[in-house]
């Protein structure tokens, strides 16, 4: 699969973990590590997918930005997929439907994978 994956992240350890699991699936990707940084990346990268953490730390937590790109159509087709250690009903109240939820801590790349499929983007099987 090509395309491009954001990465709104705070946790260094999770976000490297998604950053591999994103490069093995054939996604470029990108990390923001708050919700000012991903506002800025979403208009610079204009990404296929975003994974995102509702409680990314910032003027603009997660949610909120998650929110405001909803609400000013910004968003247009990015599949949105959340990752957090809420469950996927708190994370949804926070930031709207989503494609997939990713539970921390317990993330592996077949979930990954599942996510992608989830939200139409496909999904690869990395090639050795």
């Amino acid at each position: 699969m090509t395309g491009i994956c954001l990465i709104a992240e705070a946790d260094p350890f999770i976000a490297n973990l998604l950053l591999r699991f994103a490069e093995e699936s054939g996604l470029h990707s990108a990390r923001a590590r708050t919700g000012q940084e991903l506002l800025a990346l979403m208009q610079q990268l204009h990404p296929d997918i975003l994974i995102v953490e509702p409680e990314l730390p910032g003027e603009r937590r997660g949610f909120e930005a998650v929110q405001a790109l909803r609400s000013n159509g910004a968003m247009g087709s990015v599949a949105v997929i959340s990752c957090s250690w809420l469950e996927k009903t708190e994370a949804c109240k926070l930031i709207g439907d989503v494609a997939w939820h990713l539970q921390k801590p317990d993330l592996y790349y077949g979930d990954f994978i599942k996510a992608l499929e989830a939200a139409g983007k496909g999904g690869n099987t990395p090639s050795k």
